[in-house]
C-alpha cells in the first residue's frame, strides 16, 4: 500500500517589493486615510491582473494616490509615488509649463505614469529611494505630496481656471475614457445644438470648464436648473463670471450660493474667485475684511489677495510687503510675478 506523501506546501510568501510596501507605504496611507464604512480607503493591486504591483487609495478623504515599487538592489527600493491632480484638456503645454514653475523649488514634479497619464490627467509626485528603515522618510514625503495637493486647490482657480477636479468627472452621463478626446470641442458644439433635455449637461459643463468656454457654461446652467442645482454650482457660476471680467454678476452668483465672509456653507478658506470679485468691482475694503489681518496659518493666496486689495486701495507699500509674503513661499509663480511687476509699474 502507497504511503502518503506527508508533505505540505509552504504558505505562498509575499514579494520583496509587497513586503515593502506593506513595511514603509501602508502605515504611512493608514495614517492619512479615512477608513470607509465598507473598509479601507486603499488596497494593493490584484497580483493576477497581470498589472505592477502598487498600493492606491483615497487619502484624506479626498486624494487619490498610488505608490509603484521598483528595485534597486538587495537593500534600496525606489517608490514612485503619484497623486491625480486632476485633468487638464484646453492649452496644457502653457498649463504644464506654468505648473512645472510654481514646483520646481519642491521634491515634486509634473508626470505621466501608466495609470494617471492618460486622457487629460495631471499626475504631480516623485521619486523615492528608501531602505528598510526609511518609514519616517515615506511617512513626511507623502504628507507633503498631500499638503502640495491642498494649495493646489487655491492656486487652480486664481492661475488655471480650466483644471478640473478628479471628482468634477465623477459620475458624468458619459465615461470619462469614452470621450471623444480628439474632438471635444466639436463635441460640446454638437451638445449644445441639441434641445436641453436631449443633453448630458454634466458631461458638457465640465468639458466647457476645461475648454474655457465660459459661456457655454453659463447657458449650460441656466438651461438646466434641475440637474445643475443653482447652490450647488454657485462656485463655478462666480469663476465663470469671473473669467469673463463680469465682477458684479461673479458677486452675485456667489452670494445666491450661500457665501458668508467669503467662505461657501462647510468651506474652511475663504474663496479666490468671489475676493478677487470683490477687489476688481471696487470693494476692495469688504475684501480686506474677509481677509482679515495676516495670520501665520494663512495659505499663501490670502497674502496674494491682501496684495491686490492694497493696491487698488493705493497703499503700495503694503501691497508690497503682502506681495513679498507670497513670494517668499511660491518664489516661481510666473503670473504672479508678471502681474505683481505691472502692478509695480503703474504710474
Amino acid at each position: 500500500m502507497a504511503r502518503k506523501s506527508t508533505t505540505r506546501k509552504s504558505p505562498t510568501q509575499p514579494s520583496p517589493l509587497a513586503t515593502v510596501l506593506q513595511q514603509l507605504v501602508v502605515p504611512a496611507f493608514e495614517a492619512e486615510s479615512e477608513p470607509q464604512d465598507d473598509g479601507p480607503s486603499f488596497g494593493m493591486s490584484d497580483p493576477e491582473s497581470g498589472e505592477p504591483l502598487c498600493l492606491r487609495g483615497l487619502l484624506r478623504g479626498e486624494r487619490l494616490v498610488h505608490v509603484l515599487p521598483m528595485a534597486i538592489d538587495g537593500e534600496r527600493t525606489l517608490l514612485r509615488l503619484s497623486l491625480l491632480s486632476g485633468y487638464i484638456i484646453s492649452d496644457c503645454p502653457s498649463a504644464v509649463i506654468l505648473l512645472g514653475n510654481l514646483l520646481e523649488p519642491t521634491p515634486f514634479q509634473i508626470r505621466t505614469d501608466y495609470q494617471l497619464g492618460l486622457m487629460g490627467r495631471l499626475s504631480i509626485g516623485c521619486d523615492v529611494t528608501v531602505r528598510a528603515d526609511d518609514a519616517p522618510l515615506v511617512r513626511r514625503r507623502l504628507g507633503e505630496l498631500l499638503k502640495l495637493a491642498g494649495d493646489l486647490d487655491w492656486f487652480m482657480p486664481l492661475r488655471m481656471s480650466h483644471h478640473l477636479s478628479w471628482k468634477d468627472v465623477n459620475g458624468l452621463e458619459i465615461d470619462w475614457d469614452d470621450l471623444l478626446h480628439n474632438n471635444l470641442h466639436g463635441f460640446l458644439d454638437d451638445g449644445m445644438a441639441v434641445p436641453p433635455d436631449e443633453r448630458t449637461p454634466l458631461t458638457l459643463l465640465r468639458i466647457a470648464q476645461g475648454l474655457e468656454r465660459w459661456k457655454d457654461v453659463l447657458q449650460l446652467l441656466r438651461d438646466h436648473p434641475d440637474t445643475l442645482p443653482r447652490r450647488q454650482y454657485a462656485p463655478l457660476k462666480c469663476l465663470a463670471y469671473r473669467e469673463l471680467r463680469r465682477w458684479l454678476p461673479a458677486i452675485r452668483a456667489a452670494k445666491a450660493g450661500g457665501i458668508r465672509n467669503g467662505r461657501y456653507p462647510g468651506a474652511k478658506r475663504i474663496s479666490p474667485s468671489y475676493t478677487h470679485s470683490l477687489i476688481e468691482a471696487g470693494d476692495e475694503i469688504e475684501a480686506l475684511r474677509i481677509l482679515g489681518k495676516p495670520q501665520q496659518e494663512d495659505p499663501a493666496y490670502y497674502d496674494w489677495l491682501r496684495g491686490l486689495a492694497l493696491h487698488h486701495a493705493g497703499d503700495r507699500e503694503q501691497a508690497a510687503a503682502a506681495f513679498q509674503r507670497y513670494f517668499a513661499q511660491w518664489p516661481k509663480d510666473i503670473l504672479g510675478v508678471t502681474t505683481a511687476a505691472l502692478l509695480e509699474n503703474e504710474e
